[in-house]
């Protein structure tokens, strides 16, 4: 046996590299977001074998964190104190906009349409549709910033959730979906999310000022959600290098892309 044919009988038979397993997960709104990040960052990493969850929410994502079941999540809040062993790392902002059905014609929306759309019981569109609102658990960072806008949309909000046969979006994806496919919907979404995930929905200038990452960037528009990537204190080496590469130039560029301006770190 020649010597050529014994190493070549070697090298078959040595084990395939393993590849590196990542799964990813948390608020439904940043999944896509990250998942097209990680797919960016794989493809100089060939061997990285990206895995991301349905959604979890926030603080699931951060539960799911804690206990081993992902290496990774997006957030759209920083950890609590009382969350132990993990850190945030703030990533990118985006506009969070009020959405129509994309049939609907309707281009804006004031804080005083806010009030008779959520405390009526009855309301129409323009051209007669039936308004249709989505609501979202009171616990979901939309409810709350919603809620926040003014001391008269947060009691028009609490007398919509009180009213029976309401529809009620749990997750984002569910939320993003019913805009699309339930005629004279009326909702909120992330502008990242609608751009990540190519969703066929009309967004709304809010108080005359569009909904646009310009318009957030020079302090012009006002409902914003921030997203962050939740790791481990004690990350993992291919943790930290994919966190690396989300606040690198390219990762910046491709939330750019996606209508999430990153956050500079100081």
């Amino acid at each position: 046996m020649t010597r050529l044919l014994v190493v070549l009988m070697l090298l078959v038979a040595l084990p395939a590299e393993a590849q590196e397993k990542m799964r990813l997960g948390g608020t439904g709104s940043g999944l896509e977001l990250l998942r097209k990040l990680a797919a960016l960052y794989a493809k100089q990493h060939q061997r990285l074998d990206v895995q991301v969850v349905p959604s979890l929410g926030s603080t699931g994502g951060i539960r799911a964190l804690q206990a081993g079941a992902l290496d990774l999540a997006i957030s759209a809040r920083p950890v609590k104190p009382e969350e132990q062993g993990v850190e945030s790392i703030h990533l990118c902002r985006s506009p969070v906009a009020f959405a129509v059905h994309p049939a609907n014609a309707v281009a804006a929306i004031r804080t005083n349409d806010l009030v008779q759309l959520y405390g009526n019981t009855s309301q129409t569109w323009p051209d007669g549709g039936r308004v249709r609102l989505l609501l979202r658990p009171d616990a979901e960072i939309d409810t709350k910033l919603l809620r926040s806008i003014s001391p008269t949309v947060d009691q028009s909000v609490s007398q919509a959730k009180a009213r029976p046969g309401m529809i009620m979006a749990v997750t984002d994806q569910d939320n993003l979906k019913l805009l699309q496919t339930t005629p004279g919907a009326f909702g909120m979404t992330t502008l990242s999310m609608v751009t990540a995930e190519r969703a066929k929905v009309r967004l709304l200038a809010f108080n005359g000022v569009e909904p646009t990452l310009q318009n957030l960037v020079v302090g012009r528009y006002p409902l914003v959600r921030d997203y962050y990537l939740i790791a481990k204190t004690s990350a993992s080496q291919p943790v930290q290098k994919l966190v690396s590469f989300a606040r690198s130039a390219r990762g910046a560029a491709l939330m750019k892309a996606l209508n999430c301006v990153a956050v500079e770190q100081r």
